[in-house]
């Protein structure tokens, strides 16, 4: 069990294009939102924001601290500028500390087969998470696939077989393909074939100032 993050809010009256003057005094909008639970427009210190989603990415709880009212919510979306890449909102969900909820959770890959370090083949990975379900707290931050056990070509690992700390429940389907060993040259060709059937590059929206405005008065 992790252990929370603690982030000061403060209600917000300012909406749509005046977010921008928001943000330029170094607050970010956030909203709050969730089941049994009234949406709630706050503003969070932009440092302070970008700590605290670091630290508990999508998978940790937040704690925020609205005058003397503690609000347990998880980062569910967060919004940047496309250019620039700094956070322009983010939405948080408000969760029952005391019901189960589900939550993507990221694969860290570690240790390598014995085939890899000879160089006689490669690990192709098939997924990056997995849906899981536990209670809000007990949530990791992420879970290890050991691929030591991968000893032969054709060896695989599925999301069934994954480990996971007690009151931890994966529900991606248990055949889903997370990983497997196979031929470098195999996969060398694969990606050549990608390579010559890939199509061409698909228009980009190019965001304007005055598209920028647009989206900031639904806000």
């Amino acid at each position: 069990m992790s252990e929370a993050i603690v982030l000061e809010a403060s209600p917000r009256e300012v909406v749509g294009k005046k977010v921008k003057r928001l943000r330029q005094a170094g607050l970010i909008p956030v909203i709050v939102y969730g089941p049994d639970f009234a949406p709630a427009a706050l503003s969070i210190e932009e440092k302070a924001l970008r700590h605290a989603l670091t630290r508990a990415g999508g998978t940790q709880i937040v704690e925020l601290q609205v005058g003397k009212e503690t609000i347990p919510v998880l980062a569910r979306e967060v919004q940047r500028d496309p250019v620039r890449g700094n956070i322009l909102h983010v939405d948080f969900y408000r969760v029952a500390m005391d019901r189960l909820i589900r939550a993507e959770i990221p694969l860290v890959f570690v240790n390598e087969p014995p085939l890899v370090a000879s160089n006689e083949a490669i690990v192709v990975q098939m997924l990056n998470s997995v849906e899981v379900e536990a209670l809000p707290r007990e949530l990791p931050p992420h879970i290890e696939v050991d691929l030591s056990v991968l000893a032969e070509i054709g060896d695989h690992i599925l999301a069934g077989d994954l480990v996971v700390p007690e009151g931890v429940a994966i529900t991606t389907e248990a055949e889903e393909l997370v990983a497997r060993l196979d031929y470098a040259q195999a996969l060398e060709e694969e990606v050549e074939e990608e390579m010559l059937l890939e199509p061409e590059a698909a228009e980009v929206e190019v965001i304007t100032e005055k598209k920028e405005e647009e989206e900031e008065s639904g806000e």
